[in-house]
């Protein structure tokens, strides 16, 4: 019996923390390479004179990648291991982000962002699987709030060292190859301690039979998605076009993701202690009003920053929800196939969004941006006060 499965059988008594810490490590690491990644190549594309709609496309290479890999995502977890599958992952990931570095031809970048797709959707499909599994039920939400948290540090810090070393040159590629490589450390010390029964030995289930178990939690990742997709490489273009300089872009940027991070424990501790459908569809209309609001508030730095600080805390709140609600009624194989089908849907939401948000703003002005987002998350608490599923 391997320290995870001591733990769960301690009941509340005990949490598994350190395999907690050590999942929660990977995905902050790793999500800080994609944090750098987006605005950076959105912002050299931009510099480079490309129109907003082709920045859109190459960057729905990524979300794409996650549309196509996620179906392999619990078959090869099965075969090979997580631990094997999250390292091929991260190297993979690394790889690509190099070569991008190295390459001048934005096209050239699109199989590149393709390659990060596969990783992002395999590695997080991993790594929310084990996350969920370690995830105690009286203490769920918190847990998977804290992981939630986790991942939006890592996606601060990448926006964060561009303000430290710029958008020149191979320093910011660099510094994001080696958040990814600093990832494999906690991955090789936990190595007994993870779950393994989750879907290791278990006969998969795919993710096209889980499409309709859970309509409204996939409905709501690819909202979800939609919004971080659009913020994390529209938002910079969005505040560039109504006059702020590329720091000060960034700094939005950093300032919007520090909502995701602020918010999350405490939407955790509101998921363990009230009704998930009234705590969800709040965040929902949250999201929509801030979005709504960006317009007005550009016009003022301070009033923007409150502004993205409460939109970036109600969408990522969305997605910790949705992963504590899947911990919740699903279990083993069906789990692991419902976490292939969050990162489907996670990469059909950026791979709408933002082609979408980049058209709209071709098309309309900087206000297209807001008007996609606003829009989505109305239409998505229409959804969720017709259904009755939860």
């Amino acid at each position: 019996m391997n320290p995870y499965e001591k733990a769960v059988g301690l009941g509340r008594a005990r949490i598994p923390w350190r395999p907690i810490a050590a999942v929660g490590a990977i995905a902050t690491l790793f999500t800080a390479m994609q944090g750098l990644s987006y605005p950076l190549l959105a912002v050299i594309l931009d510099r480079r004179g490309a129109p907003a709609a082709f920045i859109g496309v190459n960057t729905a290479m990524m979300p794409l990648g996650m549309i196509l890999a996620s179906p392999f995502a619990a078959p090869l977890m099965q075969r090979l291991g997580g631990r094997v599958l999250a390292t091929i992952c991260i190297l993979g990931a690394v790889t690509a982000l190099l070569l991008i570095g190295a390459i001048t031809n934005p096209w050239a970048w699109m199989p590149l962002r393709l390659l990060l797709g596969f990783s992002l959707a395999f590695l997080f499909v991993v790594s929310d699987t084990w996350m969920i599994e370690l995830a105690t039920g009286h203490a769920r939400g918190r847990v998977l709030g804290l992981y939630s948290m986790l991942q939006s540090v890592g996606f601060a810090i990448g926006p964060g060292l561009l303000l430290l070393v710029g958008t020149q040159g191979w320093a910011p590629f660099l510094l994001g190859a080696l958040c990814g490589l600093l990832s494999l450390i906690p991955l090789l010390t936990v190595r007994g301690e993870l779950p393994r029964h989750a879907v290791e030995g278990d006969r998969p289930m795919s993710t096209l039979a889980f499409v309709s178990t859970a309509p409204l939690l996939l409905a709501g990742i690819a909202a979800s998605a939609l919004a971080d997709q659009v913020a994390m490489s529209m938002l910079p273009i969005f505040t560039l076009r109504h006059g702020l300089t590329v720091d000060g872009s960034n700094l939005t940027l950093v300032v919007m993701i520090a909502g995701t991070i602020g918010f999350q424990l405490p939407i955790g501790w509101l998921a363990d202690h009230m009704p998930g459908r009234a705590l969800y569809l709040s965040c929902v209309v949250w999201t929509a009003a801030t979005a709504a609001l960006l317009p007005i508030a550009v016009r003022t730095p301070l009033t923007l920053w409150l502004l993205v600080f409460l939109w970036g805390g109600g969408y990522f709140a969305i997605y910790t929800l949705s992963l504590v609600r899947l911990g919740e009624r699903f279990k083993g194989s069906a789990l692991a196939a419902g976490n292939a089908a969050f990162a489907a849907m996670w990469g059909l939401g950026g791979l709408v969004g933002t082609p979408l948000a980049g058209g709209a703003m071709q098309l309309f002005g900087p206000i297209g941006l807001p008007v996609v987002v606003a829009g989505i998350f109305t239409l998505l608490a229409g959804a969720i006060l017709l259904s009755s599923r939860w």
